[in-house]
């Protein structure tokens, strides 16, 4: 894994995910907190990331049509920089007090919008810097980057908007947050954020990625034409398929709840609510960096095994959202979640490289999409409906959404598609070929 870093091409990139990154999870801690304190309301909070996730669920997989034609670097390249100006924009006017619900409303679809060109070409990029080799590695390393950051990011967003709230709220003989007591550290965060994409985007100017196999017909017109076709290949492959579903329904069933009703949890539980929140997402990221460490230092998860596993290891993730519930102290959260980051990235980083490994490299960013699609799509809808089950009851709607999500990991571990590795690898361009495994 140290090998990589040697290389002076990949170190640069990596420098540049790195700081991307974090600005992204000082995002997630820093957007529901900006809604919460002006609406009081979770489910506001999530239909905000609905509106922020429709166009990028729709958009994915043009986006990743898009990076098949022309290149991650390019696509990840102008999406860094608006991103940069759109968190700059939001930062000063949350500086000016000109910032409303209105405001987030339209920053959440912005950012929807170039998230959905983005993804693809952050999942796809790396086997343009790296050999078939390193890839695990290489997942390994960007895993580690991620959940590195999910440790720093909810650290600094919520260091720079609780220290901000506690010495206004103490001048002010507040006992709690409010909008005005942490409006000038919500912009400094989002501040914070414009600075990392920005940095991002310089160093990204610095990379060389080699030019994937693109497609004989790649210049013809029709983008629905190229996404039909990876359709095609996905669904040739059963493992593939559900390996996909099953992560369509952790995303569904887990994501929503951390970072739509986590939050409304900690602001009911802790005075220092942003803290807290923060803490317990940096406990995840903690036990995912470990957990990506020992996914591209340990020998791949045999193919055959490798569903089984990651659906018991999503199966824990489940539960530990209804042990959140049970135990109310926030240090056994972090324990739970620990736990819950150190399996679920061992398993994150074995799945994608393998897929990664499978997949024509002519149809890479369009495969890529599609998994990003699992990952994220259902978002918007989950983050809705979430919003809402919350609103009515926060800890029962967590305790039947950790029930349900551990029936269907165990009964997905239990299919007979996830106990079979892949027959063949057919390619939509020979039909008629079949690869042994």
């Amino acid at each position: 894994m140290l090998e990589l870093f040697r290389n002076r091409n990949f170190l640069v990139f990596w420098i540049g995910q790195f700081v991307s990154v974090v600005g992204d999870h000082v995002s997630l801690i820093a957007f529901p907190w900006l809604t919460l304190q002006l609406t009081g309301s979770p489910a506001m909070t999530g239909l905000v990331y609905a509106v922020q996730g429709l166009p990028r669920a729709v958009l994915l997989l043009a986006g990743g049509a898009v990076v098949d034609r022309t290149s991650p670097r390019a696509v990840m390249l102008v999406s860094n920089l608006l991103r940069a100006m759109l968190v700059l924009a939001l930062a000063w006017l949350i500086t000016m007090d000109r910032a409303d619900i209105t405001l987030v409303f339209i920053m959440a679809l912005a950012f929807g919008l170039v998230d959905a060109f983005f993804y693809p070409a952050q999942n796809a990029i790396l086997p343009s810097l790296v050999s078939k080799e390193q890839l695990q590695a290489g997942n390994a390393v960007i895993q580690m980057t991620i959940y590195l950051s999910v440790i720093l990011g909810p650290l600094i967003a919520g260091l720079v908007i609780a220290g901000h709230v506690s010495m206004a709220g103490h001048e002010a003989g507040m006992g709690g947050s409010t909008y005005a007591t942490d409006r000038l550290g919500l912009a400094r965060a989002f501040g914070f954020n414009s600075i990392v994409f920005a940095t991002s985007f310089v160093t990204l100017l610095f990379v060389r990625a080699r030019s994937l196999k693109k497609d004989e017909a790649e210049s013809g017109p029709s983008l629905v034409r190229d996404v039909m076709e990876a359709l095609r290949w996905v669904w040739a492959h059963p493992s593939i398929r559900l390996g996909f579903i099953g992560v369509a329904a952790l995303e569904f069933l887990y994501q929503a709840p951390i970072f739509v009703g986590l939050p409304v949890l900690a602001k009911q539980r802790f005075e220092e609510g942003a803290l807290v929140y923060g803490l317990e997402l940096a406990a995840y990221g903690t036990g995912a960096l470990i957990g990506s460490l020992a996914g591209g230092t340990m020998k791949s998860v045999p193919e055959r095994m490798l569903l089984r596993i990651m659906f018991w290891v999503f199966a824990y993730s489940g539960a530990s959202l209804g042990l959140l519930v049970l135990f109310h102290p926030y240090e056994y959260a972090m324990g739970f979640f620990f736990v819950a980051g150190l399996g679920d990235s061992f398993m994150w980083v074995n799945f994608t490289t393998w897929l990664q490994r499978i997949t024509p490299e002519r149809m890479l960013g369009r495969v890529m999409s599609i998994f990003m699609v699992m990952a994220i799509g259902l978002l918007p809808i989950a983050n809705a409906v979430m919003g809402l089950a919350f609103e009515i009851n926060l800890e029962g709607s967590l305790l039947i959404t950790s029930a349900i999500m551990v029936v269907l990991m165990v009964t997905a571990a239990l299919h007979p598609d996830a106990r079979r590795p892949r027959d063949r690898r057919p390619d939509p361009q020979a039909p008629n070929a079949t690869v042994e495994d």
